[in-house]
């Protein structure tokens, strides 16, 4: 059975992602439909990035990823699918997929331009439904990656992400903030267990498990994701520290 992964901005509230899956289904009933995430903020393509290169590694080999969030839709921006070794992604041209595109190789890609594989009658404003579905559809029912539109040739992004090894100053900053207000930056801090993290001015502690610092106090500590986190214990760094995307981050070995 073909597993085709949901990625939006579109929420649940107002149909839109029911209308994508009913699409998907009425072209491929076999397929079986796992949502990500629909609670990306509106136009926030840097968080679907992030969001996407959290979860894809770990679903079954040759799933499909639809990825909608695609502030110029209708426009002349291209549609991209992408084969790598495990999956294809679809995903407006707009840096969506760098993240994973940074660490994957890419084996065949595309411009989705086949009007065979669309829906009949085409939204300028909701390509998700009308485009980015019965594609992903036809995929899982078989049909080539070639047979979507013509071949095109794309440049490995460079990683977003930054390795801290040995003694320095490392700055870096806050790529994205979770549901608790915990502060996610771009810093791999995977074997680091002694160094100096501030933002904002203020040092905070390493700790290797939330639990390891008082309620309300704040906490650095490396998450699931490999990631420095800035957090704080039942409480929210972004809050205590007035944070957003793009705040600062400095790590300090020595």
């Amino acid at each position: 059975m073909a597993i085709i992964a949901v990625l939006t901005d579109f929420g649940t509230r107002d149909g839109y992602t029911a209308s994508m899956k009913a699409v998907i289904k009425t072209i491929c009933p076999q397929t079986s439909i796992i949502d990500i995430s629909h609670d990306i903020a509106p136009q926030q393509i840097a968080e679907a990035r992030f969001i996407l290169w959290t979860a894809y590694r770990f679903f079954p080999s040759g799933a499909i990823f639809v990825c909608v969030v695609d502030p110029g839709v209708g426009t002349g921006r291209k549609i991209l699918a992408v084969k790598t070794e495990q999956y294809i992604f679809l995903a407006p041209d707009n840096g969506l997929l760098d993240m994973v595109l940074a660490e994957v190789e890419t084996l065949e890609a595309c411009s989705v331009e086949n009007e065979k594989f669309f829906l009949q009658e085409i939204s300028s404003t909701f390509h998700g439904r009308d485009i980015f579905s019965p594609v992903a559809a036809h995929l899982a029912n078989g049909i080539s990656l070639q047979s979507m539109g013509r071949s095109i040739s794309l440049k490995q992004p460079a990683d977003l992400l930054l390795s801290i090894s040995g003694e320095g100053i490392y700055p870096g900053s806050v790529i994205f903030i979770d549901h608790f207000g915990n502060l996610v930056t771009n810093l791999r801090m995977a074997g680091i267990q002694k160094a100096r993290i501030f933002i904002d001015g203020n040092e905070i502690p390493l700790k290797k498990t939330y639990a390891d610092a008082e309620i309300g106090e704040p906490l650095a500590l490396t998450g699931s994701r490999g990631l420095l986190e800035i957090a704080v214990r039942n409480g929210s760094a972004e809050q205590m520290f007035d944070a957003g995307y793009g705040s600062k981050i400095e790590v300090e070995i020595k």
